[in-house]
Formats: C-alpha cells, sequence, structure tokens
C-alpha cells in the first residue's frame, strides 16, 4: 500500500473518528506532500482547524489557542502520553511549544474541544492528541527523502556586528522517513524520521510602548483616565531593533511495533528533537521627557533625555525528547490499553549583553502621530542636532552575562480499560481507569553583574545602516571588539552578582492521581455519557530564602494542593439523513503553572517581550496564593456528513471560568529603562460564549477538476470581572489571548497535465488581549494577523517531485498594541516573506 493510500486511510479514519466520538474532535491528516508548514511543524498545521489560533515566536506559530483560551489551559499528548513543557524561555508555564515537534511524527494531530470523564480534567481549551505514524499501516516499505532550500526575503542588517555567523537570505534542510514491515507475517513495523533544517530570519522591529498624556495646558497627567486629558497620546520613547537570526531544528524518532495477534500489539516510541537559534540584535532608543515643547495637528515635539545603543547575543538552545511504550488488548467487547512514558523538556541559553548611553543637553525630537503609512505607530521625523547621536559620549549602562536555564521531566502512566463502548456497540457499557503523573520542574538563572559608568566612547561603531522606521543611523556597540578586552576590564559587581545568582532559582514539583468511571448507552440512533473524574494534585515548592534583600544558605520549601470531582455529561443522535446532534456538559480545571506559584522575584533584562511589546527588562513574582480555575463548559452542536468525507459543522458554547487568572502588569520607567513588572492574580470570574461554523469536502469536481476546499471561522464573545487592591474593579471585554474571529480556509487542486497539484491557505485572527495592565492605559495585546501560503508540486519523474512554496504570500507582519481598548501600535515586527524549494523522492 502505497503512502498516499495511507493518508487516503488516515484521512477517512479521521472524518470516522469525528462523526462516531462522543466528544467533540477535530483532526488534520499530515501528508508529506502536500502539508504546507514553514517550518515543518505541527502548529501551522493546527491552526487550519475550527476554532484554533497560534502565539507566534518571529515568524512562525509556537503555541496554539483553543476556542479562545490560552494555551497554559490545553493539554497536549503524544499517543495519549502528556508531553513535558517549560514554556517560552524556561519560565514555567504549560505551554507546549509545538514548534519544536515536526510534523513528518505524525500520522494525524486531533484536537479535543468538549471532554469525557476519560480525557483529563486539567484543559478548559481543549486537548491536542499527536498520533504517531504506524509502520503496520503499510503493505510494503516506504522511503522518503525531502531537501530543499530557502530564502527569507528580508535582509535586515547584512551581518553587521555579529559574532554568531549569519547569512543574508539563504538557508537549507533535509527531512527522511522509512518505514517497513518484517517478520515471517509481518507481524513487526520499524518506522524511522530524522530532520535537519538552517535558516536565515532576520527581522527589524520598531517599538514606541510608552505614552504620556497632557491636559490642554500642556500638563503632564496620569493617564487618559485622569480629567482633563486633551485626547492624544504622546510617544514617550522612540525605539529601534535590527536583528540577525539563524535558527537550526533537528532531531529524529523511530518507532518499534509488534502485532502479536489480531487483539494484542504493542509499541515502543523514541524521539528527541531540538531547536537551537543564534541572535544578535542591536537596539537603540530615544527617551523624552515628559513635556512638550510643541504641538501640530499630527505631531509634536519633545524634549530628548538620553539615548541608548544595546548589544544582545543569545544562544537558545530548547530540547524536547521521550519515549512511550504502549500495550493494547481488544476482545469482542472490551479493549485494555496500558501506556507509559517519560518526556524532558531543557531550556539553556548564554547571553551577553551591553548597554550605554548618553544625556545630550537641549536635543530636540519631532515627531508624528502613527498613520497608514507607518502601520499606526508613531515616528520620530528630526531632530534638532543629527549629529548628536555620534557627537555624544557614552557611558556603560549595563554590562551582564545571563546564563539561563530549565529541566522538567515528566513521567505519566496510566491505565484504561472499556467494556462495550466502541461506536458499534449497543446497550449498556463503562470506561474505567486510573492515570499518575509526576512532574519536576527546575530553573536556575545566574547574571553576572559589572560596575558601570566608564565611558565607552572605544568601543563605538557607526555601523552604516538605518534601522527600519527610523531617520537616522545609531552608533552601535562594537561587540567584537568588547567580547576581546571589555569584560577583562570591567569589575564584577560581586554583592550583586551573588543576589541574582541564588534570588531567582525554584523548583517546583507535582503529583497528580486521577482515577475515572464513564457510564455508556447507545441504541442505534442515541448515545448517552455521563462519568465523574476525581483530579487530586500535590505539589512542593523550593526557593531560596532572602530576608532584608539578603539570600540566606538553604531553601524554604512549601506543599501545597487541591482535589476536586470533575462531572461530565454527552448526549449526541443520528437523524436518518446523516444529521448528528450533539450536547456536552463537563466540569474542568486550569491548573496554575509552575512558575505562577514557585517563582520568586526575578529581575531580568534581555528577552524580547513578545508580551508587552517593547520593554527590555521585566521583574516577574509568583504568587503561591493561586486557586486552579474550575470552568463549566456547555457545547451544543450539529453536524451533516455527506459524500466523501465532506461535514457541515455548526456549534455553539459556552464557558463559566471561576477564579479565572491572568498577569497583571504595569509598566515602570527604572532608570530610563522600561520595565514590564508582572505577577499572576485570580480574576473574580470569565465567561466566554462562541459559535462555531465548518465546512470541507474531497474530491469536489469544479470545472472539470478535484478540489479539496475546507472553510471555518469562530466567533468568539468573553468577559473577564477582576478586582484588586491596584486594578480597583474592572470588567474586560475578553479573555486573556482570546481574539474575537478566527478564520481558516483553503482548497488543494489536482492538477493530472503536470502529475501534482496546487495547494493555497489563508488563516486569520484577529486582536487579543495577552496583559492586563494595573491601570487600563498599560493594556497590551496583538493586533490582528493573516497569512497566506501556497504551494505547487508536480512529479518530474516517477518516484521524483518538485515542490514550490511560499509563505506569507501578502506580507502581513506582527504588530503588538498598548492602551485602554488596544488602540495604539506599541511595536511592528518585520520578517519578511520566506520561499522554499523542495526535492521530494518516495
Amino acid at each position: 500500500m502505497p503512502q498516499s493510500d495511507v493518508v487516503v486511510i488516515a484521512e477517512r479514519l479521521a472524518t470516522a473518528r469525528k462523526q462516531q466520538s462522543p466528544a467533540v474532535v477535530d483532526s488534520i491528516v499530515y501528508d508529506d506532500v502536500e502539508t504546507i508548514a514553514a517550518d515543518g511543524n505541527i502548529a501551522e498545521q493546527l491552526r487550519l482547524l475550527p476554532g484554533i489560533s497560534t502565539i507566534d515566536e518571529g515568524d512562525a506559530p509556537r503555541f496554539v489557542t483553543i476556542r479562545g483560551i490560552s494555551p497554559d489551559l490545553n493539554q497536549t499528548t503524544i499517543d495519549g502520553i502528556t508531553l513535558a513543557s517549560i514554556g517560552n524561555d524556561g519560565e514555567g508555564s504549560r505551554m507546549v511549544n509545538l514548534q519544536i515537534i515536526p510534523s513528518e511524527l505524525s500520522q494525524r494531530s486531533d484536537v479535543y474541544k468538549t471532554f469525557t470523564a476519560e480525557q483529563d480534567g486539567g484543559a478548559i481549551g481543549g486537548i491536542v492528541d499527536i498520533i504517531t505514524r504506524s509502520a503496520l499501516d503499510l503493505k510494503r516499505r516506504y522511503t522518503l527523502l525531502d531537501g530543499y532550500g530557502s530564502y527569507q526575503s528580508f535582509r535586515g542588517p547584512d551581518g553587521r556586528n555579529t559574532i554568531g555567523g549569519s547569512a543574508q537570505h539563504w538557508g537549507g534542510g533535509a527531512k527522511g522517513v522509512f518505514a517497513d514491515r518484517f517478520g515471517s507475517q509481518g507481524q513487526f513495523g520499524l518506522l524511522l524520521s530524522a530532520r535537519y533544517q538552517s535558516r536565515t530570519r532576520n527581522s527589524s522591529k520598531w517599538w514606541q510602548p510608552a505614552k504620556v498624556y497632557f491636559n490642554d495646558a500642556g500638563k503632564a497627567l496620569s493617564g487618559p483616565d485622569a480629567g482633563g486629558w486633551d485626547g492624544r497620546a504622546v510617544p514617550g520613547d522612540h525605539s529601534y531593533g535590527s536583528y540577525t537570526n539563524r535558527l537550526r531544528t533537528a532531531g529524529s524518532s523511530g518507532k518499534l511495533e509488534w502485532q502479536a495477534s489480531e487483539r494484542l500489539r504493542a509499541s515502543l516510541l523514541g524521539f528527541g528533537y531540538r531547536l537551537w537559534e543564534s541572535s544578535t540584535m542591536n537596539k537603540n532608543d530615544f527617551y523624552t521627557r515628559s513635556t512638550i515643547i510643541g504641538r501640530t495637528a499630527t505631531g509634536g515635539r519633545s524634549q530628548v533625555n538620553s539615548i541608548y545603543a544595546r548589544y544582545r547575543y543569545d544562544t537558545w538552545d530548547k530540547k524536547t525528547f521521550g519515549g512511550i511504550g504502549t500495550l493494547d488488548w481488544h476482545a469482542d467487547t472490551q479493549r485494555l490499553t496500558l501506556r507509559g512514558g517519560y518526556t524532558r523538556a531543557i531550556y539553556d541559553n548564554l547571553q551577553p549583553y551591553v548597554g550605554v548611553r548618553t544625556y545630550p543637553a537641549r536635543l530636540y525630537l519631532d515627531w508624528e502621530d502613527g498613520s497608514d503609512e507607518t502601520g499606526g505607530i508613531p515616528r520620530a521625523t528630526g531632530i534638532s542636532d543629527p549629529a548628536a547621536p555620534f557627537s555624544s559620549v557614552y557611558k556603560l549602562s549595563t554590562a551582564n552575562i545571563t546564563r539561563r536555564s530549565a529541566r522538567e521531566g515528566l513521567a505519566d502512566l496510566r491505565v484504561d480499560y472499556a467494556w462495550n463502548t466502541e461506536a458499534h456497540d449497543r446497550g449498556f457499557g463503562f470506561a474505567t481507569g486510573l492515570e499518575f503523573r509526576r512532574l519536576d520542574l527546575s530553573r536556575d538563572l545566574d547574571v553576572t553583574m559589572h560596575r558601570l559608568g566608564r565611558v565607552m566612547t572605544d568601543y563605538m561603531v557607526e555601523p552604516g545602516y538605518v534601522p527600519v522606521g527610523s531617520i537616522t543611523s545609531f552608533p552601535w556597540v562594537d561587540y567584537r571588539k568588547a567580547q576581546g578586552s571589555l569584560w577583562q576590564q570591567l569589575t564584577v559587581d560581586a554583592r550583586q552578582t551573588d543576589y541574582q545568582n541564588r534570588a531567582s532559582d525554584y523548583r517546583y514539583v507535582e503529583r497528580l492521581w486521577t482515577p475515572y468511571l464513564s457510564l455508556h448507552y447507545a441504541t442505534d440512533a442515541t448515545r448517552l455519557v455521563a462519568g465523574v473524574r476525581y483530579d487530586h494534585i500535590g505539589f512542593n515548592t523550593y526557593q531560596p530564602i532572602i530576608r532584608d534583600g539578603v539570600v540566606q544558605s538553604g531553601q524554604t520549601q512549601s506543599k501545597g494542593g487541591y482535589a476536586y470531582f470533575l462531572p461530565s455529561f454527552a448526549a449526541d443522535h443520528n437523524l436518518p439523513d446523516g444529521t448528528k446532534l450533539r450536547f456536552a456538559y463537563s466540569r474542568t480545571l486550569g491548573r496554575p503553572t509552575p512558575g505562577d506559584i514557585a517563582q520568586p522575584e526575578t529581575v531580568t533584562c534581555g528577552e524580547d517581550d513578545e508580551e508587552a511589546g517593547g520593554p527590555e527588562c521585566s521583574v516577574r513574582r509568583g504568587n503561591p496564593e493561586l486557586r486552579p480555575r474550575r470552568s463549566d463548559n456547555f457545547d451544543v452542536g450539529t453536524e451533516y456528513y455527506f459524500g466523501k468525507h465532506g461535514v457541515i459543522g455548526v456549534a455553539a458554547f459556552a464557558k463559566w471560568i471561576k477564579d479565572d487568572i491572568f498577569v497583571l502588569r504595569s509598566l515602570q520607567r527604572i532608570d530610563d529603562t522600561l520595565y514590564a513588572v508582572r505577577q499572576p492574580m485570580n480574576a473574580d470570574n470569565s465567561r466566554l460564549f462562541g459559535l462555531e461554523f465548518q465546512i470541507a469536502q474531497r474530491n469536489v469536481d469544479i470545472l472539470g477538476r478535484k478540489v479539496d476546499p475546507f472553510f471555518n471561522v469562530t466567533l468568539l464573545d468573553g468577559r473577564m470581572h477582576v478586582t484588586g487592591e491596584e486594578t480597583g474593579t474592572r470588567t474586560v471585554d475578553r479573555l486573556i489571548y482570546q481574539p474575537r474571529v478566527t478564520a481558516a480556509a483553503g482548497a488543494t487542486v489536482r492538477l493530472p497535465e503536470i502529475a501534482g497539484a496546487f495547494r493555497g491557505t489563508v488563516t486569520h485572527r484577529s486582536s487579543s488581549l495577552t496583559a492586563l495592565g494595573v491601570n487600563t492605559k498599560d493594556d497590551g495585546g496583538r493586533a490582528g494577523l493573516t497569512i497566506v501560503n501556497a504551494a505547487l508540486w508536480h512529479k518530474v519523474m516517477p518516484h521524483v517531485t518538485f515542490k514550490y512554496e511560499l509563505n506569507n504570500l501578502f506580507d502581513d507582519q506582527p504588530k503588538f498594541l498598548v492602551g485602554n481598548r488596544l488602540q495604539y501600535v506599541s511595536q511592528i515586527d518585520n520578517y519578511g516573506r520566506t520561499a522554499f524549494f523542495h526535492i521530494v523522492i518516495n
């Protein structure tokens, strides 16, 4: 059986699973040729499904939201075993970085949006289960080799002032899959996959996050809510970042299977993937005083307080690996499944960071409000002395070498037994099981800090490059020279270094026991499923002891935990014309993240703040008093199945969430550096209403061609009620990370005359809130984003295919927002488009 037939069978099984499952589930099947994925990762595939949007890192999706719910509130598994996760930069979140997991590991990915007792109770948004490929699905050997080159359209600073190697545009990679059956009766299967990619991702970032508010007399106000505001937000800074990045991914997987009999199958899966990136940042800032010299109808003039130049070099290194074993036995009406696995996630980064500043006298900056031409961000249009950025004397303001590392290991054991619960079974049945998980996370942050203030004129260089958005070039820190001599000349600040190296470390250990019982009853047309899951969590935290600003020897240990009964009920009814009616209710939990509970107050600089959109430094605090979210989830819908894998579906859903968790954020300028100060808090309650529509079909005859079209759209309406000492009482018109609209569409058009096809996809998400401010003016979010991808492939020989792929066809780039209505653009990124050329041998 060729792989193309396996894909068709997988799609047929995915449609059947959607139709027969007691829970609402959508699936996407991986195909070695047809799947379009800029980085070849699972997240890129998932955002084509109904109700899915992504949180991107640069030009690639990294985390997924399901029906507007934060990635921290989703469960991600491989073959039913939970994956370890350390979030974006080892901060201890429950977000699973799907950018690391390549699509070729999967046969398909299932996304569950309603829940029965058989499923994990720690998911409010949904559950992503990555189903791995199986050699036992094949009749004969299958081999694939895909070699490709990539071209990034954005050139950027052309490798100036880098130490990690760079390229202007080009990259490439290769991936391979081998699968075969062996044994006297083909009872054994072996599947191997491997990949390597190295690509350029240069970029620019243009920031303007700080706003100043005045009355008609020119007096500075605390915010727009203060009386007498003149209605205009005056920029308090103008910042420009130029990045030279090289991303590499590598990894492999192996799966050994044994079909002992028709009733018994066993498998052992091992995998390991790595994403590492060298990134050079050259950043320049104008900071202005909280005064305004003159105003025009569309802009004004402000006095410059300081000019900064910063250099940062990162070596982000992220790894995910693990092993999973499965033993599955089934008889006529019974099924027993034993699964166990251990997965591990690792994060490391070594980051030298040098910043310099100058305080020019009587320097003025002209600026204008954001416009369509600038993408909505205010921009500087002139300075009173163009020579000032180069003629001023710069002094050292930051000199740190930071080492960040995080490790998480997750052991997962589960046993599931079911009797008379398959789709074809009738009458009463039941399912029961038990799962145990142990999570162990540790984070270590070491910062070597140096004494500041020395003159840095000898270490400044003219780059001959004007950053995107700027009207002038700036001097950059010559880090090649600084690397050879600066660090040796600086004096280590021993007190601050000792404090930073010990004050931010923590460990979190969590244990989960969760038995369940689910009762089933089915007739030819109707199925009822009622059950309960018991969710018992216990955890320990280990943190440094800090008294009067001094880190003491030893650690403080605290314990906590909670336990809940989680009921669920699902019903579906089949009408004679192929229509299915559904209703579901469940209660699920949103467990606080390890970092939200255990993290001591941590001050860091040099991590790009993707949530805040601009601040270079952050202050993070955990909150051991956090309570888990508890969500009552309702879903009612109808599905109509037709033709060849055709489905039309409509669903309405609601979630009432008690003790929702949000990140309270304030922006504070400390010594001319903007800090985002964060602490997780419990909201009073939240609710989310949604409406979801989807339609898909295969082999539709359009103008004599076979077309596989799909379209889906989800509308979301959220409310969050917040009460706190700092925030007062607020009602927010959305949840964190919740867009109001998500949509996806696309089609594959078969082109038999070239033995190939054309495929185009479009995904859209509207703006979303990512951080709630202490003051409404400090609310932060992401602007809407629409991505169009296209690919064309054709056979040039019986087993050789050429594939041409273009990602982000219309060059929509990420933007970040700030303000009480997210009405101001605070950051614009530019990564350009990416083109790929593949030579596929299979």
